[in-house]
């Protein structure tokens, strides 16, 4: 039997990946541009933690754009819950959520090693960018109720295929990002007397290229979906 080939899905997939990669991209471009990478963990001076955003935001719009087919599938019933998720209470709770999910890296970053009573705007910085790899884009799509429903791996009855194939390359990014993070560490204590060493760069590095890698690994997976299809099409 030939797989039904999901064009849409596809094209959903690999301009999602497309988009994180661009970022990552324009990150690492913007910081070889400013060369000292000291500024990496500066909230006001850095431009690295607002392209992340504006990345995770432009994934969000495009998961929007694929997904106005699908819902019109949903029933009534789900569509209101849906339109229950984004008022200003909810929106509020999204808000709460990712504060206090920043406040949880910032306190795990301490338990690994960073200073307790020092480098404050470098922990939040880079507890701010691990909350924008990981759970700031499931707010964005499903807002605060659906991101906590999903944190607590329970999926909501109105997601859509299309936000179902989301939350899916969401999850690549945020594995990516988190195990690059803590990769990054390994290099802070080796005796090597470098400028990048400091503390968080080589974390703020290691969750990019993790994330770059996460999305790579999502790309390989769809394109090579995508040729099983075709080579089993041609087969038969």
């Amino acid at each position: 039997m030939v797989s039904r080939f999901d064009q849409q899905k596809t094209k959903h997939q690999l301009f999602h990946v497309s988009l994180s990669l661009a970022t990552i991209l324009i990150c690492m471009a913007y910081m070889q541009y400013r060369r000292n990478w000291a500024h990496l963990g500066s909230f006001w001076d850095s431009l690295v933690v607002p392209i992340v955003f504006l990345g995770e935001i432009l994934k969000v719009i495009l998961a929007r754009f694929y997904g106005k087919v699908d819902d019109g599938v949903l029933t009534a019933k789900q569509r209101q819950k849906k339109n229950s998720y984004f008022t200003p209470r909810e929106l509020l709770g999204g808000f709460t959520l990712q504060f206090l999910c920043t406040l949880l890296y910032a306190f795990i970053c301490i338990i690994l090693g960073a200073p307790v009573l020092g480098n404050y705007e470098q922990t939040f910085v880079l507890a701010l960018l691990m909350t924008l790899l990981t759970v700031s884009p499931t707010v964005f799509l499903l807002g605060g109720g659906g991101a906590l429903q999903v944190c607590f791996c329970e999926k909501p009855d109105f997601v859509t295929k299309c936000e179902d194939t989301a939350l899916n390359l969401f999850k690549y990014n945020a594995l990516g990002g988190i195990l690059g993070a803590w990769a990054g560490s390994v290099v802070a204590p080796l005796d090597w007397g470098r400028d990048w060493q400091a503390y968080p760069i080589p974390n703020v590095i290691g969750a990019l290229l993790g994330s770059a890698l996460g999305n790579i690994y999502a790309c390989t997976h769809v394109l090579y979906a995508t040729a099983r299809v075709y080579m089993t099409k041609k087969r038969t």
